[in-house]
């Protein structure tokens, strides 16, 4: 990977750090929901072609192998969200802290921000991906996966550890562009992306014949190739940036920081992986049919949720570039806008899929067992979203000021303490078809458990701006 960066100015400093250069927004000025919504529409996009890589997986999977390999995609991936959730929250924090210290111009923390997390990725990638393959078998075994789907699954989560780099890579690259109000290039790396996975899909499926492996390898190869290329470009279009595989080292203030802010993410995330992974066993107990419906019909719900994504992540951004600058009335007026139009759009695209449910399913996968399983899911949790797109708007609010203990709350309270034994009871006293109302009930408990926290005002109050030092540690 070439180093040559173009040459820097004083100019182009000065552009970088006022939101002047081409690509980056300096959200702390003008309209708040022009901003938001400018902000979202490459991530709904983007997340529309992150949707694409499973939806693309799970059809052609489900159409050329069959329904045991659909299961096996299915169990799987619960086990490699666990293993990499501690590098997601910590990527979510320093993507906060970078966020803030943009709004406030301090673009030599920036600096330091990217640098340390660039090191970081390259130095756990390895540990991750040899202790993830270690322990994807017995975590399918204590799972309960079903014979006829455990050697696919343990191969297909494999080979995405075997690809752990290139996705942690790419995840940071769109953190750092999307902190600095750049949700557009991250769309080009995902674009890139998808197209390579498909192609490469039906090429190793297809054409080479190798199961579901070919699958995993098809997303290794494009995740991989669309981190390299992003480091590439961001060398070239911000060269400020200091971006590179060759410039590294951890500066240790940034560090504990990062920790210190990432770590309840981190925390959280696991707990979410842990209790998808208990409800995963309760799936598994329906067979291959109640398991591919299952995850045919989450994908389906993690598209119509697409919106709520953006507009989730646009105002994350939003209130940490505001909260640099301590305009806390401005994020105030971003948080009604967004909630207002977030909820608008989700209520019209709920009602479609609803309708339509039986057709997309079908899609999927034509076993009318299947499209089923995936009705039953369809009908407990998409009517009750609205609870939690309310939580989520909130928690952005939250998060964008540095307040990370409270998505790890109401994960705590809503998910955890009581949508997971909900589910379970649920399971034994009306059968696995009504396991999915546990969402619900757990929204609530998680929703309550947010209001609260920011009722106190106490969000208010963070700032984690970190004004650089009049001369480098070394």
């Amino acid at each position: 990977m070439s180093e040559r960066k173009a040459p820097r100015s004083p100019s182009t400093k000065t552009d970088i750090a006022s939101g002047g250069s081409p690509g980056l927004t300096d959200m702390t000025v003008g309209s708040p929901l022009r901003h938001i919504i400018r902000f979202s529409i490459p991530l709904l996009i983007g997340n529309f072609f992150q949707q694409c890589y499973s939806i693309a997986d799970s059809v052609i999977v489900g159409n050329t192998i069959g329904t045991e390999a659909q299961a096996a995609v299915s169990t799987g991936m619960p086990v490699h969200f666990l293993t990499t959730a501690l590098f997601i929250g910590l990527s979510i924090g320093a993507t906060i802290i970078l966020s803030q210290n943009y709004g406030a111009k301090e673009m030599e923390t920036v600096r330091r921000i990217i640098r340390t997390m660039v090191t970081f990725i390259l130095a756990i990638s390895i540990p991750l991906t040899v202790t993830g393959i270690l322990i994807t078998p017995p975590l399918m075994r204590i799972l309960g996966v079903p014979e006829e789907t455990m050697d696919m699954a343990v191969s297909y989560i494999s080979v995405l550890f075997i690809g752990l780099t290139g996705s942690l890579g790419y995840n940071i690259n769109a953190g750092i562009l999307q902190g600095l109000g750049d949700s557009r290039t991250p769309l080009r790396f995902l674009m890139i992306s998808t197209v390579i996975n498909i192609a490469l899909d039906l090429l190793f499926l297809l054409g080479f014949g190798w199961g579901i492996t070919a699958v995993a390898v098809a997303t290794v190869i494009a995740q991989g190739f669309s981190w390299l290329y992003g480091i590439w470009y961001i060398q070239r279009q911000y060269p400020e940036l200091e971006l590179s595989l060759f410039k590294l080292g951890i500066d240790k203030t940034i560090f504990k920081k990062i920790l210190r802010v990432g770590l309840p993410s981190s925390i959280q995330q696991s707990l979410f992986s842990v209790g998808m992974l208990l409800l995963q066993n309760l799936v598994n107990r329906g067979g291959p049919a109640f398991m591919a419906g299952h995850r045919n019909a989450t994908l389906i719900d993690a598209f119509v949720f697409l919106p709520v994504f953006s507009f989730f992540n646009a105002l994350t951004t939003f209130t940490g570039q505001n909260m640099g600058v301590r305009q806390i009335a401005r994020v105030k007026q971003g948080l009604k806008s967004t909630m207002a139009v977030t909820l608008s759009v989700y209520a019209v695209i709920a009602a479609l899929t609803i309708i339509f449910g039986r057709f997309l399913l079908g899609l999927f996968n034509p076993d009318p067992d299947v499209i089923d399983s995936g009705m039953r899911y369809i009908y407990s949790v998409i009517p009750f979203s609205f609870i939690v797109i309310i939580q989520f708007m909130l928690v952005a609010v939250m998060r964008g000021s540095g307040q990370m203990m409270v998505p790890l709350i109401t994960t705590i309270l809503g998910f955890i303490a009581v949508r997971t034994p909900s589910a379970y009871i649920l399971a034994h006293y009306f059968g696995l078809n009504y396991i999915f109302y546990s969402y619900a009930i757990g929204w609530v408990v998680s929703l309550t458990a947010g209001a609260v926290i920011f009722s106190t005002g106490r969000w208010q109050h963070k700032s984690l701006v970190m004004p650089t030092a009049k001369k480098d540690p070394p």
